[in-house]
């Protein structure tokens, strides 16, 4: 009995720490669809201008902004981690995250402060992106440390969920305010959902400051201490296993961010005057798609533990990629044609997506040794966060300034989904030593 005592608070400390880093992190998707979903109004409030094309630069610049900022938080908060101690890294960066977004919520608009009140919102996302910069990766570090060996692929399945129940859960949060409050919501209800946004990072922070050190970093500072700048050991010493996570992360984003996680903004502004139908119609209809791509993905997460142990780490990469650029250009296709079976080809698509994207932070923390290894982890994937993007801006610019046809949107779509797809099976190919 008293054997089985450490194995249990283990199992218990390892559950408690994924759920905090499934919170935080999930935060980043819910932000992607709440900015998304609430740009005119953002660009009603804080970026009023009679041009309209300034007026969508600076909202989207604003967006972007927390992106380009991230590979400074994983720099911060990789330092921090490698060499003061995962916990602390993450109970600062929880309480970061939290705090800029709960911010945004509260901001004053442009009427009340004038030029302060974009420069504050561009300031708290900031502050917000290089929380995010610290958590993408670093967190996941910290929670599978702390995991027994034998659960790691099921407790990463759990911890990385996070991400499509913020794509679930905002989308189906989003469409009920909408109906609910009406008119009110463009007033309060866009407030009231970046403060209730916040409440997520506020339970991770209170996880954190109770939970445990990881011990595989503590042991491994007693026998070897740590390194003072872990992420130049990183560059110079285990490029190949990084060049393998950018092709494997980078993959992944370009086929979320350019494929399908601008679809209320493309299906509103751009598919809608396509097919003469109403922006809210085909607005809705991207929602719903949300709502089943989570759920697949939430499905395909959460399996992933069990394919991990049927096939290996690596072909549970490259076995629902493949499938997945497989069938991009019919899943795309159906979507941006509106077509009813697109319902069943998002959930799908989520349950493929879930499936390639869950073990990666488990795949990720195992190929680089403990001192180097949130340093490693973070920089590479908030270096994908800052270029993945960049690929839905394209697209849509493409969109915006060439005569298309929804068939024409979807081959755009396709190509995007496609390379993505490509880039998580070369990175799957390359053999790295795992720690």
């Amino acid at each position: 009995m008293s054997g089985s005592a450490p194995r249990q608070l283990t199992i218990k400390q390892s559950l408690l720490a994924a759920i905090s880093t499934m919170l935080v992190w999930g935060l980043e998707y819910y932000d992607i669809i709440l900015f998304a979903s609430l740009a005119p109004i953002l660009e009603m409030y804080f970026f009023p201008s009679k041009l309209a094309i300034i007026s969508a630069i600076e909202t989207w610049g604003a967006f972007a902004s927390t992106y380009f900022v991230r590979p400074i938080g994983a720099m911060i908060f990789g330092w921090i981690g490698d060499v003061h101690g995962r916990r602390a890294a993450t109970i600062i960066d929880a309480a970061l995250v939290g705090l800029a977004t709960l911010s945004i919520g509260l901001l004053p608009t442009y009427t009340t402060v004038g030029i302060a009140a974009p420069v504050l919102l561009y300031t708290m996302r900031m502050l917000q992106g290089i929380g995010l910069g610290g958590e993408a990766g670093g967190g996941a570090t910290w929670a599978l440390e702390l995991t027994p060996r034998n659960i790691r692929p099921y407790i990463n399945g759990v911890m990385y969920s996070g991400l499509s129940w913020a794509v679930f859960l905002t989308s189906f949060v989003t469409l009920s305010a909408k109906s609910m409050m009406r008119e009110s919501f463009a007033i309060i209800g866009w407030r009231i959902l970046f403060i209730t946004g916040a409440i997520p990072a506020l339970i991770a922070l209170i996880i954190r400051l109770w939970g445990s050190e990881s011990m595989e970093w503590l042991e491994r500072v007693k026998t070897r201490g740590v390194v003072k700048v872990p992420l130049s050991i990183v560059l110079s010493q285990y490029w190949i296993p990084f060049i393998a996570l950018i092709l494997i992360n980078l993959g992944l984003t370009i086929y979320y961010y350019g494929g399908s996680g601008y679809w209320p903004y493309v299906m509103r502004d751009i598919v809608a005057p396509k097919l003469g139908l109403p922006p809210d119609k085909a607005y809705t209809w991207a929602l719903v798609l949300g709502i089943y791509g989570g759920i697949g993905a939430v499905i395909g997460e959460l399996l992933s533990g069990f394919l991990i142990r049927l096939v290996g780490i690596r072909s549970s990469f490259i076995i629902p990629s493949t499938l997945m650029l497989l069938l991009s250009p019919l899943i795309v296709y159906l979507a941006f044609t509106m077509n009813p079976l697109s319902i069943y080809t998002s959930l799908l698509m989520g349950i493929l997506f879930g499936l390639t994207a869950a073990p990666q932070t488990l795949y990720f923390t195992s190929i680089f040794p403990t001192e180097i290894r949130w340093s490693a982890v973070a920089f590479g994937w908030n270096i994908n966060a800052s270029i993945g993007p960049l690929t839905t801006a394209a697209l849509l610019f493409a969109l915006e300034y060439s005569p298309s046809s929804p068939f024409t949107i979807a081959i755009y779509g396709s190509v995007i989904m496609v390379i993505g797809a490509l880039l998580v099976a070369l990175g799957s190919l390359i053999r790295v030593r795992e720690y």
